[in-house]
């Protein structure tokens, strides 16, 4: 959620209709995929045995890989509506795509985003995939990032714009809601010290929440005026719940990428993954899971698919 740091989405009655339809809208049909994990799989069979043979060779202790993200943000994961024990999205279908390549098995586990960085780095799962922002910091000292996704952020705010937002600069004195520790929350302390201060106005208020579900339903009560996220994230829980959008100008934040996560402990993972990235990405697999999302303005280019690209730090390095 993003990106994050990140995280995102809501409370039971509400949270089964926002969940559903989320699930709904990333597939951009009336009807969720059904089968989301097996949709990527066929995709991927065309991938050939030799591939597939290096891709296990830089596994050469695993069986399984354990990926860990918020259920929450579709449409890069969520749940379908008739099955919510399951994620379906943009990261299961590329996971799924993956399995083949690296000779291994898939499993996922639901993980709030507080919860996220340090269960990698503890060894809870092998990689996080879906909310993790790639930052500098990040790189350095915290986990390894695989790229695979770009996108900008947007804000979630009450339907017709109430408080009249062209940018998320607009909002000194009001509340938006963000994920907690997030890079969200940076954003908001920066766009205070050079939009509100400089104007004699006070700061933008965040409000910090584990993940969107709780913020729409602020949004909703009116106890906060607006959620940031990714763009995509944004879109589809606007449409499932009638609210507005804002998108945040890359003046005020430019287009940044979400990475694959992946504990320092662990190089021959995070080296794995990068390498089969890059196999779905030149045989179209990739592009073909992100067009059936609405999602092609956001795919990268098999030279953007560089371990730690903002600093270029040695999987399994630290800074320092």
């Amino acid at each position: 959620m993003q990106q994050p740091i990140i995280g995102v989405r809501r409370r039971r009655t509400l949270a089964l209709a926002i969940t559903a339809g989320l699930a709904l809208a990333a597939c951009g049909s009336d009807s969720p995929k059904e089968s989301s994990a097996t949709t990527a799989a066929a995709a991927g069979a065309g991938t050939t045995a030799a591939g597939a043979k290096a891709g296990a060779a830089l596994l050469p202790d695993k069986k399984k890989l354990s990926f860990g993200a918020l259920w929450e943000t579709p449409p890069m994961i969520g749940v379908a509506a008739n099955d919510t024990t399951k994620p379906v999205g943009v990261t299961p279908d590329i996971a799924a795509a993956m399995a083949p390549l690296l000779g291994v098995s898939i499993e996922w586990q639901n993980m709030q985003w507080p919860a996220q960085l340090p269960g990698v780095q503890a060894g809870n799962v092998d990689a996080l995939f879906g909310q993790v922002t790639i930052t500098k910091e990040r790189e350095q000292s915290i986990v390894d990032l695989v790229p695979f996704f770009k996108s900008t952020m947007a804000v979630l705010v009450a339907k017709d714009n109430p408080k009249k937002l062209t940018k998320l600069g607009d909002a000194c004195g009001l509340s938006i809601g963000v994920p907690v520790g997030s890079i969200q929350t940076q954003l908001l302390k920066d766009l205070s010290a050079s939009a509100c201060k400089p104007a004699g106005k006070p700061d933008i208020k965040a409000a910090e929440y584990q993940g969107a579900t709780a913020a729409i339903s602020a949004i909703q009560a009116g106890t906060v005026d607006g959620w940031v996220d990714n763009q995509n994230s944004i879109k589809a829980a606007a449409k499932t719940a009638s609210l507005g959008v804002v998108p945040i100008p890359e003046s005020e934040y430019p287009a940044d990428y979400t990475g694959i996560a992946v504990g320092k402990s662990q190089p021959a993972v995070t080296k794995a993954l990068a390498e089969a990235l890059k196999t779905l990405v030149t045989n179209g697999t990739y592009a073909k899971i992100l067009a059936s999302y609405g999602l092609e303005d956001s795919a990268i280019k098999v030279d953007e698919v560089v371990i730690n690209p903002l600093t270029k730090t040695a999987a399994g390095a630290k800074a320092g």
